[in-house]
């Protein structure tokens, strides 16, 4: 993460230099209100002015919002308050790997969560926030303790089924279903049976079209793929023709905080790898010179990248079940898909992969 400090440190900086306290609790409001608009565009010829602007604005809305809640306690717009401040604060704590920041937004929604005070509106919507949080550290401790990952991706389970029984009447119930199936993409029959009963409490299009596409991907595991298409060097990628070699594709965009920002980390690690190993990508940007742009930026013209323009209409992430960027497949030397989102463990999923003997029968 030693790329995302860099962008941070000056916008740390900036982040210190305020505006001028708020002299009354409307107007401290109004300022949260007016940051919840976000950064605005970046500018088209420096994509990586995305995650810097992202970052920064984080900054300034967690700063906003810890000043209204210290000097106006007794506002009614408090618990709405709250809430943004642990979604804020939790966000730029997994952006940080800083578990402890994650772990205060936790602690912070718990107690909103037992405020009898609260209207139960903020209540159900404190423990959303809180099981959507968890989902975040268990991410950071998949990186930083191996072993407390399996006891939390249960626990996680449980609570997202433990609100789903307690609101089966919020269309949330069945986005955390979804959210806590994404933990068991090496258990398939368990995520099957957890995005079937996501399936039952669907209430918007939205999140059904999302259930399709996962349960689309979960079919693709483990079967072999001859995936083409054209890439922007003007060449063509094809799965077919790499056969004896791992394969790594990820799909993103320039206007994805997240997927540039795990570009900019996986980049610097692939740097390091060595055996057969392909890596390709795809993009949703809708032009395809934003999609060089950002390639030059980042220092990967030389890997192989498809994208026609179409946004989340693509054919191929349509094809492919595709909903969500970063989304990292990784196929085997036999061409068969073993990972449906190795965002992160892929040093472990190539460390397995690369070691296996191709089955030359």
């Amino acid at each position: 993460m030693r790329w995302l400090l860099l962008i941070l440190t000056p916008l740390l900086l900036l982040a210190s230099e305020s505006p001028a306290a708020a002299t009354s609790a409307d107007e401290a409001w109004s300022r949260i209100e007016t940051l919840r608009t976000g950064p605005g565009a970046p500018a088209e010829d420096a994509p990586e002015e995305i995650v810097r602007r992202a970052r920064g604005h984080l900054l300034a809305q967690e700063k906003a919002l810890a000043d209204f809640l210290h000097r106006f306690p007794a506002d009614p717009r408090r618990y709405e308050g709250e809430l943004e401040f642990a979604a804020v604060t939790a966000t730029l704590g997994a952006s940080l790997s800083d578990r402890r920041r994650v772990e205060r937004s936790l602690q912070r929604l718990a107690a909103l969560e037992r405020a009898e005070a609260a209207p139960s509106s903020i209540r159900a919507d404190a423990a959303f926030q809180r099981i959507t949080t968890t989902m975040q550290t268990v991410n950071l401790a998949a990186a930083a303790r191996p072993g407390e990952t399996a006891m939390a991706r249960n626990t996680i389970l449980e609570s997202a089924q433990n609100f789903a029984a307690r609101y089966p009447e919020d269309r949330r119930s069945a986005r955390l279903l979804a959210e806590a199936a994404t933990l068991f993409d090496d258990q398939p029959p368990r995520k099957r049976r957890v995005l079937e009963q996501a399936v039952l409490l669907a209430r918007d299009e939205g999140t059904r079209q999302r259930l399709r596409d996962d349960l689309q991907r979960l079919e693709l595991l483990g079967q072999p793929s001859d995936l083409t298409f054209a890439t922007v060097q003007g060449g063509e990628f094809s799965l077919t023709e790499l056969r004896g070699r791992v394969v790594v594709l990820i799909f993103w965009a320039g206007w994805s905080p997240p997927a540039v920002g795990w570009l900019a980390e996986f980049a610097q690690f692939a740097k390091r790898l060595a055996g057969p190993v392909t890596i390709a990508t795809y993009s949703l940007d809708h032009k395809k010179s934003d999609i060089r742009t950002t390639l030059r930026a980042l220092g990967l013209e030389a890997w192989p990248t498809g994208g026609e323009g179409g946004g989340w209409d693509e054919p191929l992430a349509r094809k492919l079940g595709v909903n969500a960027l970063p989304t990292v497949f990784v196929y085997d030397k036999e061409g068969r898909l073993r990972a449906l989102n190795a965002r992160q463990d892929y040093a472990a999923v190539l460390r397995t992969l690369l070691a296996e003997t191709p089955d030359r029968r």
